[in-house]
């Protein structure tokens, strides 16, 4: 069932045995598969079914450490959340990925693969050779290569405010209250329980909800900020003990045309690495290094995708970077004419027959490179609390995104992996570019929008803030659902696993007594 806070009394109470806050992915799959359970269950959603500007500015927050898309547009706040802009980037987490986690990869398995159904993928495989077609093949590395290669699928993508909500109205025993803002979370001193949350509307209303168990679902800012918000028995904020709440926000470093790749474009390797349809699914290959190569040279989890310069010029049009880039694209494209000089004079052939067939038919191919990566985390990495509030009367938060030192001398070391293997393997040139080159691919450094880590799961208390459950250590019917509590994370869309994870907490909710 849908309600409209707004249309309750003042002072009402709502009353549930789970209370979810917060319906993006993590939220609506939690509730989603509690249905028809012995529970009953309410969602607080702070928006509305469509996006609003006054929903919106409670996200609006101050950036101190790297430059970062503006906090109130890098999320959406109404029914669905933030994957009301999801790409649908999709692939579990790998063994190695899995290290710094309380748990591993044969734990996850049976999760992801409920998700892989959540999220509307295609079969549960992500095997390369699995995706081949007759119009794109993964390129098949020797034994012994440093690198190897993966792949994405990707949802339509889903959208779990719509795609969910008829489910969500129809159960009997789920109720999601739209426009119903938690301002606090109420503890007695000296209590490890959370006793009822505290709900506001825009309206001026004013609620309290009261649950056996809380779960927050606000994403891997906002989730924080609620807990260090809610100070007015513990100073620190809740759960934050340790001084962690907050720490080693994690978000995927991107950046655009770090590489050239001139190539035979008749190849089917090439389109492999790039967006593309295999049967009604959409694909997308990578290269990444060997678990061998990434602990021997100490590289983060990364994946190195392609874009024609024609895409990826189209792509830097609709995200309006820097003319630079754009220019290089239209400069470079002339710059072909020497990869076609250097084929005739190093070919012995000379023929006019040669010349068609591999000058005019199968033409070189020009492609920018693609490299994200998840660098290991970093406690000074975080989200704390500014001095200004936002028009419920809560603190706003203060982001401080931090990479390592050595971030850009690790990314050229992946692509200098990739031009060895590649120029090794015969099929292509590789320029590495810098500020040498005309263009320094540090100035085009984006993110992947993806907020992590601020919560970190791990079994000691004093290395993180919530348990192998997710619960947080200090209170004994608070649970986080979402990439917060990610402790580490790969190369990947954090989506898929923030799925797989929320379902893992369903079960165990379903477990507890009472």
């Amino acid at each position: 069932m849908l309600v409209d806070a707004r249309t309750l009394p003042h002072n009402h109470t709502i009353q549930a045995d789970i209370c979810i806050v917060g319906a993006g992915a993590a939220g609506i799959t939690l509730a989603c598969d509690l249905i028809g359970s012995a529970k009953t269950v309410a969602v607080l959603e702070g928006g509305d079914l469509a996006i609003s500007s006054e929903s919106q500015s409670v996200y609006q927050g101050e950036v101190v450490g790297h430059a970062y898309t503006p906090l109130d547009r890098d999320r959406l706040r109404f029914l669905g959340g933030t994957t009301n802009h999801w790409s649908g980037s999709c692939r579990p987490f790998q063994s190695s990925d899995f290290e710094a986690w309380p748990f591993g990869a044969e734990v996850m398995d049976a999760y992801y693969r409920r998700a892989q159904t959540v999220c509307q993928l295609g079969p549960y495989s992500y095997d390369p050779q699995d995706w081949k077609s007759a119009e794109a093949v993964p390129i098949d590395f020797p034994a012994g290569a440093r690198l190897r290669s993966g792949v994405f699928q990707y949802s339509p993508p889903t959208r779990f405010g719509s795609v969910y909500r008829d489910q969500l109205t129809s159960a009997h025993n789920v109720t999601v209250y739209l426009n119903a803002n938690v301002i606090d979370i109420e503890t007695h001193e000296g209590s490890n329980e959370v006793t009822g949350l505290k709900v506001a509307c825009f309206s001026g209303t004013r609620m309290r909800a009261r649950a056996r168990q809380y779960v927050l679902a606000a994403g891997g800012i906002e989730t924080p900020r609620l807990l260090l918000n809610a100070n007015q028995v513990r100073s620190a904020g809740l759960g934050n003990e340790n001084d962690l709440v907050g720490r080693y926000f994690m978000d995927h470093p991107l950046v655009p045309g770090a590489a050239t790749i001139l190539a035979d474009a008749s190849r089917l390797e090439w389109p492999f690495y790039d967006h593309h349809l295999v049967g009604q699914h959409l694909i997308e290959g990578y290269f990444c290094a060997t678990d061998e190569v990434q602990r021997k040279e100490g590289l983060p989890p990364f994946s190195i995708g392609l874009r024609s310069a024609a895409a990826a010029a189209a792509i830097f049009n609709d995200y309006e970077l820097p003319e630079s880039l754009r220019k290089r694209l239209s400069t470079d494209t002339a710059n072909n004419l020497a990869f076609y000089v250097s084929r005739l004079i190093t070919r012995a052939q000379s023929s006019w027959d040669w010349m068609y067939n591999q000058l005019w038919r199968a033409p070189p191919g020009q492609y920018l490179t693609f490299y994200s990566c998840g660098p290991d985390p970093n406690p000074d990495s975080r989200v704390t609390l500014s001095d200004t509030v936002d028009v419920l009367g809560m603190r706003r938060v203060k982001l401080d995104w931090r990479l390592p030192p050595d971030f850009e001398a690790k990314m050229r070391r992946a692509h200098e992996l990739l031009a060895q293997e590649l120029g090794g393997m015969g099929l292509a040139r590789v320029r590495l570019e810098s500020s040498a080159t005309g263009f320094d691919p540090m100035q085009e450094l984006a993110h992947g929008h993806h907020h992590m880590g601020t919560l970190r799961m791990q079994i000691d208390p004093r290395q993180g803030v919530v348990d192998e459950n997710c619960r947080v250590h200090s209170l004994a019917n608070l649970f986080i659902a979402g990439s917060a509590v990610f402790p580490s994370y790969a190369c990947d869309d954090p989506t898929m696993t923030i799925v797989a994870l929320s379902l893992r907490l369903s079960d165990h909710l379903k477990s507890l007594v009472g």
